[in-house]
């Protein structure tokens, strides 16, 4: 489960900073196509940020607690 965190962390981070640069371009006065990146790009960020949360709240909560 932990390679699937770690995999998943770093998409999200990868994706969030695309979103960040494509929404600078477009900002910019990119093309239009930029605006259509921008958006299928955000889907798929939130799609793997609310993926990596759960993963990381199921590891989170199936670790055994110590009294």
């Amino acid at each position: 489960m932990k390679p699937l965190l770690i995999i998943t962390g770093i998409l999200s981070a990868v994706l969030i900073t695309t979103q960040a640069v494509l929404g600078l371009l477009i900002r910019g006065g990119g093309s239009p196509s930029l605006a259509k990146s921008h958006f299928h790009t955000g889907m798929l960020t939130a799609v793997v940020v609310l993926v990596y949360v759960g993963l990381s709240l199921t590891t989170i909560l199936s670790k055994p607690r110590d009294r």
